[in-house]
């Protein structure tokens, strides 16, 4: 998908230069997680039919000034001027979908959706991709399930998780505890707004101005937080440390808040306020190598609990940028650091040159899902920058002050985007950890109630999260909205079933199991919840 986008931006500046020419007004261009957007100021809106028009590949020149797109004196905004405009050309389109929004009152911006390629191949490809891919759209699949919803009255971007959501992201939350744990984290919670002199000090107040949420109480001027990264460093700061202190791991799983442009938004995958599961070490520069080999290590393990290993899984390191801080002898000493480890692993990786961040370098984790999309999940980043401004200090084995080093790291990046990468690549059926209701209790008839509810009650004492759907509906009618809510696991219990004490059981994929005592499954199903496995292992071994 990321691959895509360079091009999408060169077509969505050839489509806004095609309508100025025909008289319309564009004031922005952007990029969506699916295709590129072009925004035009007018008081009536067009048609698919209308907008194809403009769709095609012309010649013209423009310049590239200050985000902006200058085209014979004409100016257009540019969103994510951080990606670089290919030189070669798309010319072949298909728009997508159009809308309107209003900034102002009384001003409507018409919003064009589409893609471009440069070969008709790939533009067939892609369309075919985008049929498959809304039929897991985790929007709809979220909607199905009961899991969270959005609404107008709370504001654009603004995610409601309901009682079944919130069970898949404290399911998350724990696992990556655990993991934390087991590399010496200490979790530390934080407060969601700080005065505005923190942010400058950060510099975030400058470079995440547009994306700040700002306001003013009692003659002072406060920020909600985009990152958790500043209030960190103030508790790393609450007293003096030593060498003998490093490394200091602090993580939090906290919730931060970026105002996104309203068009930009999409579901879970780009909101305005999400839930971050950060992690912040200060250390010293020699123990730089070994920690980053650990979080290598756990981060792979993470992503192959999930399923996503091998080719599936790809490694970057990005190099130093031509804008940047930090002496030479700092960035080749971090550099150097972050590629010994990958080596010393075994990891092949590529090289991103000049895309680390200007306060250093960084490894970046790319997973492929189950519709061939890559995502940009979990990153290790070095940080001259921060240490710097706040002016951090250690006390080192002689006596002298020195500035520690500073690493960001977040595995699932995002909570929100994770869960949507999860609910489409699993297209709703979530292994049976992570599934909110993870058996149903399916009674023949009214006769075997009282067996199936003595079951739900040695579930439930087994911190099994099921319910009982009573006879009401055919039996088949019931199965079938158990599968389609992504229930895991399926009881069934009939006169037979009471009497000899056992059940049959269904599982994904029309799997059934007949007369097994419930108990040798229920022994395989709290180890397949306790080992937080991918497939079904209670019934497959069962099968055996």
């Amino acid at each position: 998908m990321e691959s895509y986008k360079p091009v999408w931006l060169k077509g969505a500046i050839i489509l806004a230069i095609n309508l100025a020419n025909a008289g319309y007004k564009p004031v922005t261009i952007g990029l969506g997680e699916r295709d590129f957007y072009v925004d035009i100021q007018s008081d009536t809106s067009l048609t698919l039919d209308e907008a194809k028009k403009f769709a095609k590949y012309s010649e013209a020149e423009f310049k590239v000034e200050d985000n902006y797109i200058n085209y014979n004196g004409i100016k257009i905004k540019m969103e994510n001027s951080e990606i670089n405009i290919p030189s070669s050309n798309p010319k072949y389109f298909e728009i997508l979908n159009i809308s309107t929004h209003h900034p102002e009152p009384t001003v409507q911006y018409v919003r064009i959706r589409g893609v471009a390629f440069e070969t008709e191949e790939q533009l067939k490809d892609y369309l075919s991709w985008l049929e498959k891919a809304e039929e897991t759209d985790h929007r709809l699949i979220g909607e199905r399930l009961d899991l969270f919803s959005f609404h107008e009255e709370a504001g654009s971007g603004l995610v409601l998780f309901h009682p079944k959501g919130q069970i898949i992201r404290n399911e998350l939350i724990n696992y990556m505890r655990e993991i934390n744990e087991g590399m010496g984290y200490q979790e530390v919670y934080t407060s969601h707004v700080y005065k505005s002199d923190l942010w400058k000090i950060s510099g975030h107040y400058t470079l995440y101005r547009d994306k700040l949420v700002l306001f003013n109480m009692e003659g002072d001027e406060y920020g909600v937080k985009p990152m958790n990264c500043p209030a960190h460093i103030l508790i790393y700061k609450s007293k003096p440390r030593t060498y003998r202190d490093l490394p200091i791991r602090f993580s939090e799983f906290g919730h931060v808040y970026r105002w996104e442009k309203k068009g930009e938004l999409y579901g879970l995958l780009r909101v305005r306020g999400f839930v971050q599961d950060d992690g912040h070490i200060f250390l010293r520069e020699d123990q730089l190598k070994d920690e980053v080999k650990m979080l290598i290590k756990k981060t792979l393990e993470v992503w192959e609990k999930f399923g996503f290993k091998g080719e599936d899984v790809k490694v970057y390191l990005s190099t130093r940028p031509d804008e940047s801080i930090g002496t030479d002898e700092q960035w080749e000493k971090a550099t150097n650091a972050l590629m010994t480890a990958m080596q010393e692993l075994g990891l092949s990786f590529g090289i991103k040159e000049k895309e680390g961040a200007f306060y250093g370098p960084k490894i970046d984790f790319e997973i492929r899902d189950s519709l061939g999309r890559w995502w940009q999940m979990s990153t290790i980043q070095v940080d001259f920058n921060l240490p710097e401004r706040f002016k951090l200090e250690y006390i080192d084995k002689d006596g002298s002050k020195k500035r520690p080093v500073m690493v960001h790291r977040a595995i699932y990046g995002s909570l929100d985007r994770f869960i949507a990468i999860l609910l489409e690549h699993f297209n709703g059926r979530l292994p049976t950890w992570l599934s909110p209701i993870q058996v149903r209790i399916l009674p023949i008839s009214d006769e075997v109630n009282d067996y199936a509810e003595k079951i739900l009650n040695d579930l439930k004492k087994s911190k099994i999260r099921a319910e009982i759907d009573y006879a009401g509906e055919t039996l088949s009618k019931r199965i079938k909205n158990a599968y389609d809510q992504g229930v895991p696991y399926i009881i069934i219990v009939g006169k037979r079933e009471a009497n000899e004490g056992t059940v049959t059981i269904r599982g994904r994929g029309n799997i059934e199991i007949k007369n097994i005592k419930f108990e040798d499954f229920l022994n395989r199903l709290k180890n397949e919840i306790l080992n937080r496995d991918v497939e079904q292992t209670a019934i497959k071994t069962l099968k055996k």
